[in-house]
């Protein structure tokens, strides 16, 4: 009887190591190099927001005047993570699930995003 069921929703976990190497690559290929970068989640009565902080000493007032033109503002971190995880489900729409986890072995700190099943499988094909 499970298998005639038709899914609604796919959770997807996403482990902060992987927002921050997306994040840091992104960043680095709109000013051409590194820089530090740190993933934080705030869990909240309104739920778990995923912010970017972005190591403003180590760019140049130019840098981050280019960056913030490109969504990656130094004081807007919650902008910053949300490109980063625009990123990582490829466009499509996302629900960030309340629950920050830790897994020591695997992922480290993640959280679960929700996408509509339909998006899963037509990005698969």
């Amino acid at each position: 009887m499970l298998k005639d069921l038709e899914p609604a929703y796919i959770s997807l976990y996403i482990s902060f190591n992987q927002v921050e190497k997306l994040a840091k690559q992104l960043i680095a290929k709109e000013i051409g190099r590194l820089i530090p970068v740190n993933v934080e989640g705030d869990d909240d009565d309104s739920g778990l927001r995923i912010r970017v902080e972005i190591d403003e000493s180590s760019l140049s007032d130019d840098e981050a005047i280019y960056l913030a033109s490109r969504g990656f503002a130094v004081d807007q971190p919650y902008r910053s993570a949300h490109l980063v995880l625009e990123e990582l489900t490829e466009g499509v729409p996302f629900e960030i699930l309340p629950r920050l986890g830790h897994d020591d072995d695997e992922f480290g700190t993640y959280f679960l995003v929700e996408i509509p099943y339909h998006w899963y499988i037509t990005k698969e094909e």
